[in-house]
């Protein structure tokens, strides 16, 4: 994931346009089975692990129909997720939809899944990107 990616009104990132909740769902699900190494990754020699996770997300999806814009938001929404989790369960709007797992992790409302395969993503002060916490709640109310 080495392109550009434009930001707009309020730093809202363009090339985030809204994904299938079923795509998130499997998007997350490759990026957790690379990161505990459930899916084993041949080419990991140390380097940095979430990149190879958005790496796999890349190949799984790859010759299905989507373009690269929708290819890019679905890895900028997954690697977004995780902190997604952790400043909902502190946000009153938010926090009914998850609920921390028995087993670890989280259980989600399929509200709450919709809502962040649609939500704008922002760019951060440090160049990162992260779900608009305002955009999410918004989409929860409707």
């Amino acid at each position: 994931m080495s392109r550009d990616v434009p930001a707009g009104p309020r730093g809202r990132l363009d090339e985030a346009v809204p994904v299938d909740p079923a795509l998130l769902t499997f998007g997350i699900d490759v990026f957790q089975a690379v990161m505990t190494g459930a899916m084993p990754v041949d080419e990991y020699d140390g380097d940095d692990l979430p990149c190879l996770g958005m790496s796999a997300i890349t190949r799984q999806v790859s010759g299905h129909g989507l373009s690269p814009q929708e290819e890019t938001s679905l890895v900028m929404r997954v690697v977004a997720f995780g902190e997604l989790l952790g400043q909902a369960e502190h946000d009153s709007r938010i926090a009914g939809h998850i609920a921390p797992a028995q087993a670890g992790g989280y259980q989600i409302t399929t509200a709450f899944l919709q809502a962040a395969a649609g939500a704008d993503i922002v760019q951060r002060s440090d160049g990162g990107f992260a779900y608009d916490l305002e955009s999410v709640a918004a989409r929860l109310v409707h």
